[in-house]
């Protein structure tokens, strides 16, 4: 827990810090393996590996990085148990989860600086004249398409810069049970791994087995959910 004014301004700037990398790290890998990819429609196994590692390798680092100075949440989830626990003062864990946000949209902002260019091909251009399917995937998912001209229009930031999308193939009853289960995973990798204090293997090689958590649920929930099992971060 943290003591001193200092400490928790320092802690709160750390998870600001590392959230706006997070959501650039992984949201970043979500725009371009999707990009360059040939398909058109549900996301190919690559690119479910590429991005569940980014996420799953970020978090590890991020959390390596600030660790000794938030706990490293990274995750509204994870301040939440920890406040549950009484592993921080309730004032903290709201300062803990207002830097989460505020850097989840900075480092959208940054994410959008880094890709907006992608879409300059598809103002105006319809299906016929976008040349291959990677283009055409991304115009789809981007852009308008103009009922009566057939054109792409209004484009946004590409592939929404990552934000989630439920799968036509589940209800949202089940998205909500396999978000749950995910988010579970994660929470209680966190606490088992860095909080409990019968854990032999020390805080040091907890953002290892935090990041391969994070990793498995992107696995299994990219091509259902998108993996929102971080609240804030995939909500920008």
């Amino acid at each position: 827990m943290v003591q001193s004014k200092k400490d928790l301004f320092g802690a709160v700037f750390a998870e600001f810090l590392a959230t706006a990398l997070f959501i650039w790290i992984g949201c970043g890998a979500a725009i371009s393996s999707n990009t360059w990819h040939s398909g058109n429609s549900t996301p190919e196994v690559g690119s479910v590996v590429g991005i569940a590692i980014a996420f799953g390798f970020g978090i590890s680092v991020l959390a390596y990085g600030i660790g000794h100075v938030s706990g490293g949440h990274i995750n509204p989830a994870v301040t939440f148990s920890f406040l549950i626990r009484g592993e921080m003062s309730l004032a903290s864990a709201i300062m803990y989860m207002l830097a989460q946000f505020f850097g989840a949209f900075i480092g959208a902002l940054f994410l959008y600086a880094s890709v907006v260019g992608l879409t300059t091909g598809c103002e105006g251009n319809s299906v016929d004249t976008i040349d291959d399917g990677a283009n055409e995937r991304l115009c789809a998912s981007s852009c308008t398409l103009d009922a009566d001209s057939g054109l792409f229009m209004d484009c946004g930031p590409p592939f929404g810069l990552g934000t989630n999308v439920v799968s036509g193939a589940i209800g949202q009853g089940s998205a909500f049970i396999a978000e749950l289960i995910g988010t579970f995973v994660l929470v209680f990798t966190v606490l088992m791994a860095a909080v409990h204090p019968s854990n032999g293997s020390g805080p040091n090689a907890a953002p290892i087995a935090i990041g391969w958590s994070v990793m498995l649920a992107h696995l299994v929930l990219v091509p259902l959910t998108g993996c929102g099992i971080n609240q804030i971060g995939r909500a920008h």
